[in-house]
């Protein structure tokens, strides 16, 4: 607290009191000895900070988008067809518009995940080989299928051609 303010303390009823113009020149006198209190370099510090901060929940939140729209392009692989995928554009279409809705209510993926990207890859590979296992598998019991069936056909026009 200032000699200033020890020597006239208002309270809030005395405050009111002043007329408008008084009160104002006072909030303006607190402010500037607020704004000489505050030291340049860690006020420099603070913004470098906090544009730190911004550019990294910027790349977080792409990254988190990239993650779920890969996500939902595995499922729909799954459901739709194997070979169906989402173009370039959309792709970054999507990454750049999400991106911003995940640093505002902060769905982005913390940074701390980022020390585990081999492990997620390494999941992601691992899903990937279950699902194309499980593809390959049904179209090989598929084909075995069709094959028993033409060869009981076969079979069958031989026994009648005999």
């Amino acid at each position: 607290m200032s000699n200033y303010e020890e020597q006239f303390e208002f309270t809030e009823v005395e405050q009111a009191a002043l007329p408008s113009e008084q009160a104002e020149y006072l909030k303006a006198l607190e402010a500037e000895e607020a704004a000489a209190s505050i030291d340049p370099e860690q006020a420099k510090a603070e913004e470098k900070a906090e544009a730190e901060a911004q550019a990294m929940d910027e790349q977080t939140a792409g990254m988190t988008a990239a993650m779920g729209l890969g996500a939902i392009e595995f499922a729909l692989r799954r459901v739709l067809h194997p070979e169906f995928e989402f173009t370039e554009s959309t792709k970054a279409y999507a990454v750049e518009n999400l991106s911003p809705v995940l640093i505002k209510y902060g769905a982005i993926v913390p940074g701390w995940l980022s020390a585990y990207d081999a492990e997620i890859k390494a999941a992601m590979a691992v899903g990937k080989l279950a699902s194309e296992g499980m593809e390959t598998t049904r179209k090989l019991k598929a084909q075995d299928a069709e094959k028993a069936k033409r060869e009981a056909e076969e079979s069958q026009a031989d026994k009648v051609a005999a």
